[in-house]
């Protein structure tokens, strides 16, 4: 019996629960020879499995997707489908392409037909920083999470004071990717409330701009009427940070200094405790200095969610 005639049995689940050497014997063999191979015994078989277990088939994925893929099946989520699975490898690839992987601290896709608690899981290191849903935030397949405006958020039980290994003072990233035109006084995407070291990434704040505070108190809002779309924006010095918008523009302040990094958990859909978003987060991160790769970042993302 060929390895790969065997595999083919396997995925399939062939050769779950008892009597699982009669199954193979009688109800297996027509399938087989079907499929061009030939069922010579069923010392065969078990020869093939103890060899299929001692030398498992090599993931086709990148190693840090097949790693949150992993985690999922630990944890006994359902994972996406077949094509998503390849579609979330490709988007992961692309990040290492850019440069953006190994800056990042935390990755989460939410925009996924996975379920809701796959959701959840933070693609960078999956045993770690899993986010709580709070007050049951609305899960929309192949869209995201939707906070309600009061009270349901995401907390990611991540603090960048911290945890965090890829950041800095002055050298700060953070985003997502909203999937609805911003339609709140508060449609922040991710962010912590901490005095003057605040963090916030709203796509809508009070007006139909953008508004942003990166580990400052200061105010940041480009002059751009807020759409769906992913909002990227990173600190690269003392007093200076930069945004990528949905529409592919720039937009840049040397106004607000730096004064510390945040001092709290960083959530989705919420900042602080008065501050609660109607946004649809698909996508959210948080990490280093991401400046110079805003485009590709944004261009990465944007395929993926065109590709759902």
């Amino acid at each position: 019996m060929k390895q790969s005639q065997f595999y083919y049995l396997l995925r399939r689940g062939l050769f779950g629960g008892g009597g699982i050497w009669a199954k193979y014997v009688n109800d297996f063999k027509a399938r087989v020879i079907a499929d061009g191979g030939t069922m010579e015994s069923p010392s065969c078989a078990k020869t093939d499995v103890k060899f299929l277990v001692q030398n498992p088939e090599p993931s086709a994925f990148d190693a840090d997707y097949q790693a949150v893929l992993d985690r999922s099946t630990a944890l006994g989520y359902t994972a996406p489908s077949a094509a998503q699975q390849t579609l979330q490898n490709t988007l992961v690839e692309d990040l290492k392409t850019a440069g953006v992987w190994d800056k990042l601290d935390l990755f989460y896709v939410f925009a996924t037909d996975g379920d809701s608690d796959y959701a959840t899981l933070n693609w960078k290191t999956p045993a770690s920083f899993q986010a709580t849903k709070v007050n049951s935030p609305t899960f929309i397949s192949n869209e995201g999470y939707q906070g309600d405006g009061s009270s349901s958020h995401l907390d990611t039980n991540f603090n960048p004071n911290t945890h965090s290994t890829a950041s800095s003072q002055y050298s700060i990233g953070a985003g997502g990717y909203n999937f609805q035109k911003p339609t709140s006084t508060y449609d922040n995407i991710i962010g912590v409330d901490n005095a003057n070291s605040d963090l916030l990434i709203a796509t809508r704040f009070t007006t139909d701009q953008p508004f942003f505070r990166v580990n400052d108190a200061g105010t940041f809002r480009p002059t751009f009427v807020a759409t769906a779309g992913f909002y990227g924006v990173s600190r690269s010095a003392n007093n200076r940070i930069d945004a990528i918008l949905p529409d592919g523009t720039t937009a840049s302040s040397t106004n607000a200094g730096s004064a510390g990094l945040p001092n709290g958990n960083l959530t989705i859909l919420n900042w602080g405790a008065a501050v609660r978003s109607n946004a649809k987060v698909s996508v959210a991160y948080y990490g280093g200095d991401l400046t110079s790769e805003h485009s590709d970042f944004k261009t990465a993302i944007d395929t993926y969610i065109a590709g759902l």
